[in-house]
């Protein structure tokens, strides 16, 4: 009946608490069921050959279990260390032809049991050892089992240890292909995962810029239109109508610049330049066109020396900014500034803290979240949170040029 798993988890529980095997690789020796299997079968044939040396070889009394071992033991190092195990096999077969005299016309200098040893370290030091010395072994081995052959039997042994070194050198060549195959198949299969997972985010951006674009279009119509669909519009509502509409056309301009490109394969799309440092006085301006007090400051170099990505990165964290404080805090006075030196570029948005009937401390949004990973995506960092003083600040600070090859933009 075959041992169960908690079963040999006891037994070599049991084991390891012995002093016989404190040292630890004598415990990783016998923590693997293959190493005790050869053991098993190595003490079978110790126990075999040590009664049957004297049928065999002239030897001693008191040498005939070490004879026995250096026969049949190295078994036990078959998977555990194959190399060791044939060396010392090879080394004793020659050692015991030498030294013993054969007796009762036995015609081999070694043992059967001895034989089969060392075929079986000859076939796992080929299956397991370095590729590179098979051939070495192989002579070796042939060397071994030509000087312990009888004369009439030589020929063929020696054309037998070479098919058997050939067929395991063809195996090992094929269990390797077989490896680099499935690794190939893992490897193809990532791909298209990977393939099928870009194919679905481009799908969606595909219908978000759909929806979106359609939307804002009707936005725009309707904001452009509404003073001959609307009796009694006076000038003042069709102003801020008009104002809508630009909003809302530099909205629809993003999205087709970000998203465009992937309505329909092959369609040609025509992309507006990346805003930068210079257009942020841009969408500062429209915020104040909504009635918002806005401060802007920029402080430093020109805004062409800096980055496209990078200049890129500081629009978007102000437009968030800028964003998130109409709508959490309505009415509070917002002050920007974007200062611009040779090594860095630091952006810091603030405004009051208001409190607003009804609404949570947090929506739930990824607001800061996506500005931060915009920060790190550059080489960048920011923290965004109140300052102690009544005030909700944003800090960013950003590397003036990144290498473009290391920043998808937009």
């Amino acid at each position: 009946m075959m041992i169960g798993q908690r079963e040999w988890d006891e037994v070599m529980a049991r084991v390891r608490q012995t002093q016989l095997v404190s040292d630890p690789t004598v415990v990783a020796f016998v923590g693997r069921r293959v190493n005790i299997l050869f053991t098993v079968i190595a003490l079978i044939m110790f126990a075999v050959a040590w009664p049957t040396l004297p049928l065999t070889h002239s030897v001693m009394p008191i040498l005939l279990p070490v004879v026995a071992a250096l026969a049949t033991l190295p078994l036990m190092l078959a998977w555990a260390n194959p190399l060791l195990g044939w060396g010392i096999s090879i080394t004793s077969s020659i050692l015991i032809g030498l030294f013993f005299d054969r007796v009762h016309g036995w015609q081999w200098t070694i043992q059967v049991v001895h034989i089969i040893v060392l075929l079986v370290l000859s076939v796992m030091l080929c299956l397991r050892g370095p590729v590179r010395w098979i051939a070495l072994y192989w002579l070796c081995t042939l060397v071994a089992f030509v000087g312990a052959t009888p004369p009439g039997a030589t020929a063929g042994w020696a054309v037998g240890v070479t098919m058997l070194f050939v067929t395991c050198w063809l195996l090992r060549v094929l269990l390797r292909s077989r490896r680099e195959l499935a690794h190939e198949t893992e490897l193809k299969d990532v791909a298209a995962s990977r393939t099928a997972v870009l194919a679905e985010r481009t799908r969606i951006a595909r219908d978000l810029h759909d929806v979106v674009a359609h939307r804002m279009s009707v936005v725009v119509v309707a904001a452009q239109t509404a003073r001959f669909r609307v009796d009694g519009v006076t000038p003042a509502a069709d102003a801020e109508f008009q104002a809508i509409a630009v909003m809302a056309r530099e909205a629809l301009d993003e999205v087709r610049q970000m998203l465009g490109v992937l309505r329909v394969d092959g369609e040609v799309s025509t992309q507006a330049p990346n805003p930068g440092v210079a257009d942020i006085a841009d969408i500062v301006e429209a915020t104040r066109g909504a009635g918002i007090v806005v401060d802007l400051r920029l402080i430093g170099g020109a805004p062409e020396t800096v980055n496209e990505a990078v200049g890129l990165t500081a629009y978007r964290i102000v437009q968030e900014c800028l964003a998130n404080a109409t709508r959490h805090a309505p009415g509070a006075r917002i002050d920007v500034e974007v200062a611009i030196d040779e090594s860095a570029v630091r952006v810091t948005v603030v405004n009051l803290l208001v409190e607003v009937a009804g609404e949570k401390e947090s929506s739930g949004g990824h607001g800061i979240p996506g500005m931060a990973e915009r920060a790190a995506a550059v080489g960048g960092a920011l923290v965004a949170g109140p300052d102690g003083v009544g005030a909700f600040r944003v800090s960013a600070m950003l590397p003036t040029r990144v290498p473009v090859a290391d920043v998808a933009i937009g």
